[in-house]
C-alpha cells in the first residue's frame, strides 16, 4: 500500500526486528514446549509492513494452515530498513520474503539462500503518471525532460536506463510518501503496481500505470527464501513449510476479507477501502499459466537464467559471480526437493 513511512517509524521497525529475533532465538524451543506442544517455531520475516500483498501468509496462520502442517509461524513484518534478504542469508530467520534480484544479489556475494515459492509470478514494479499526464507510454516518460521520484540506483530504474535514453531525466528520492506526487512537484513515481497506485485512487487520485514487467524485464517478486543451511538439514520441513504457504494464498485468494482485517487490525493506516481493493487486484499477478499447471508459487529456469543475464548487463552481477552462485530455487512440492 502507500509507502508512507517516517524516521521514528523506520527506527522502531529495525529495533523491534532485532529484538524480535533475539527473543526467537533464545525462547523458541521454551515457547514451543509451553505453548504449542509438538509444533515446530518457524520465523518468517515480511519485507513491509502487513498488507494485503502477504495476505497468503497471514491466512496460513489465521486460518490453522500453518498449525496443521506442524509449525508455529511468527511473522516479523518488515520495513524500509530492514535488510529481509540479508537476515535469511545469514540465519537469523528461518525464511524471509525478497524479490528475486535481492537473491541473486546475495548469492553472488556469497550469502546463502534459496528460492522456495513466488508468490508474484508478474513483477509488480512501476512507474505511475497521474491519469491526464500527456505521457502515453513508459518510452516517452524516461526520454522526457521530467523529474521523477524514484530512487535512482534501483535495479529496475538501470533496466530502464539501460533501454530508454534516461539522460535528461531528473530523480528525487522515494522515502514512501506520496504527496510530491499528488501536489505535481514530480511528473512520475514509482511503484507497486497493488499498492500506491490503488492508495491513490482511494483518495481520488487516478493514475496510469506502466509496468516495468512490460519491458521485459520480468522477474518473480514476493519471493520466499530459506537459509541454506535449513534447507540442506530438514528438507521434508522445507517442503511442508512451502506447501502450507501455497494454502494460504488459495485460501487467501478465495476469501480475502476476513484476513484484510487481520492485516487491518496491524497496519491501522491502510483504511478497510483500500484492503479491498488492493487485495481485487492481486490475483492477476499470483496466477499464472505455469501456477495453473503446477500450482501457485511455481518457478521456471528459464526466468531465472533471464533475470541473471539481465543483471550482468546493468551490472548487478559480474559473469564470474552469475557462474558461481549455484542452485538458486527449488520449487514447492510436497517432496522434500523440487526442479531447479
Amino acid at each position: 500500500m502507500a509507502r508512507k513511512i517516517t524516521p521514528r517509524q523506520i527506527g522502531t521497525v529495525l529495533v523491534s526486528t532485532m529484538l524480535g529475533l533475539m527473543f526467537f532465538s533464545g525462547c523458541a524451543d521454551a515457547e514451543s514446549g509451553k505453548k504449542d506442544a509438538g509444533l515446530r517455531t518457524i520465523t518468517l520475516q515480511l519485507n513491509w509492513f502487513p498488507e494485503p500483498e502477504f495476505g497468503g501468509f497471514y491466512a496460513a496462520k489465521e486460518r490453522g494452515i500453518f498449525e496443521k502442517a506442524g509449525f508455529d509461524v511468527q511473522l516479523i513484518k518488515g520495513g524500509a530498513d530492514v535488510p529481509a534478504p540479508q537476515l535469511v542469508a545469514s540465519g537469523s530467520v528461518d525464511f524471509a520474503v525478497v524479490s528475486a534480484p535481492q537473491l541473486v544479489t546475495i548469492r553472488a556475494r556469497g550469502g546463502k539462500a534459496t528460492a522456495v515459492f513466488a508468490t508474484f509470478q508478474k513483477a509488480p514494479r512501476a512507474m505511475i503518471v497521474k491519469r491526464g499526464s500527456p505521457f502515453t507510454t513508459l518510452k516517452e516518460l524516461w526520454e522526457s525532460e521530467s523529474t521523477v521520484m524514484a530512487q535512482d540506483g534501483l535495479v529496475f530504474i538501470r533496466w530502464l536506463n539501460k533501454i530508454y535514453d534516461g539522460s535528461k531525466l531528473s530523480f528525487v528520492p522515494y522515502a514512501g510518501s506520496n504527496t510530491p506526487f499528488v501536489e505535481g512537484k514530480v511528473a512520475a513515481m514509482q511503484a507497486f503496481a497493488t499498492a500506491e497506485p490503488v492508495q491513490l485512487e482511494v483518495d481520488g487520485v487516478m493514475t496510469r500505470v506502466y509496468m516495468v514487467g512490460e519491458t521485459g524485464y520480468n522477474p518473480y517478486d514476493g519471493v520466499v527464501a530459506v537459509n541454506d543451511a535449513l534447507l540442506k538439514a530438514e528438507p521434508e520441513l522445507v517442503a511442508r513449510f512451502t506447501a502450507a504457504v501455497r494454502a494460504g494464498w488459495e485460501s487467501y485468494l478465495a476469501e480475502p476479507e476476513p484476513i484484510n482485517k487481520v492485516i487491518g487490525g496491524l497496519n491501522p493506516d491502510l483504511k478497510s477501502s483500500v484492503l479491498k481493493l488492493a487485495g481485487s487486484k492481486l490475483r492477476p499477478f499470483i496466477e499464472s499459466e505455469g501456477t495453473r499447471s503446477n500450482g501457485l508459487g511455481w518457478m521456471t529456469d528459464g526466468r531465472w537464467n533471464d533475470l541473471l543475464s539481465q543483471l550482468q548487463s546493468v551490472g548487478e552481477i559480474t559473469k564470474a559471480e552469475t557462474g558461481s552462485i549455484g542452485r538458486i530455487f527449488v520449487n514447492p512440492s510436497t517432496k522434500s526437493s523440487g526442479g531447479s
